[in-house]
């Protein structure tokens, strides 16, 4: 038996420009069984959200080009991915930056549901992402709810 706690594979998008904490995070998730996808480049990450519909999002802040902050409000602003849970997994751990993140504002163009600094244990970040999932469970459910195959012979 598994430990996969989730009915069907949920994807996770994880977007971090360090090599080592995408590994680690995978390292954390996928033995719990999600499917981790992951990329080093914030523009590929946002372009693989887009096509994949990930059911979580874990990005980091500081990246080169596009910043975490700038990736995330064009995630936010996208309808297909609006309601897509985030965490931010970053080295930019202040308790302002932390509390100022966790708030709903007006435009929830630059909320998360969670935010877990670097370094982190992989325990902790795989209790954050389940708890974070559960939160969103109603989403998750409608979101990869099967699709009806409609039968000829029994139109019920």
């Amino acid at each position: 038996m598994s430990g996969n706690l989730w009915p069907d594979e949920l994807k996770i998008l994880v977007i971090d420009d360090e090599q080592d904490t995408l590994n680690l995070i995978r390292l954390s998730l996928e033995p719990a069984g999600f499917r981790v996808i992951r990329t080093t480049r914030p523009e590929e990450g946002l372009a693989l959200a887009l096509r994949e519909e990930p059911d979580m999002l874990v990005l980091d802040l500081m990246m080169p080009n596009l910043d975490g902050m700038e990736l995330l409000r064009r995630v936010r602003r996208n309808p297909k991915l609006e309601k897509v849970p985030v965490i931010v997994v970053s080295a930019r751990a202040t308790t302002t930056t932390q509390q100022r993140m966790l708030q709903v504002s007006q435009s929830q163009t630059d909320t998360v549901d969670a935010y877990v600094g670097k370094p982190f244990a992989p325990a902790d970040l795989l209790k954050t992402v389940k708890n974070i999932l559960i939160k969103h469970k109603d989403y998750l459910l409608e979101k990869n709810k099967p699709l009806k195959v409609w039968d000829k012979t029994n139109p019920s």
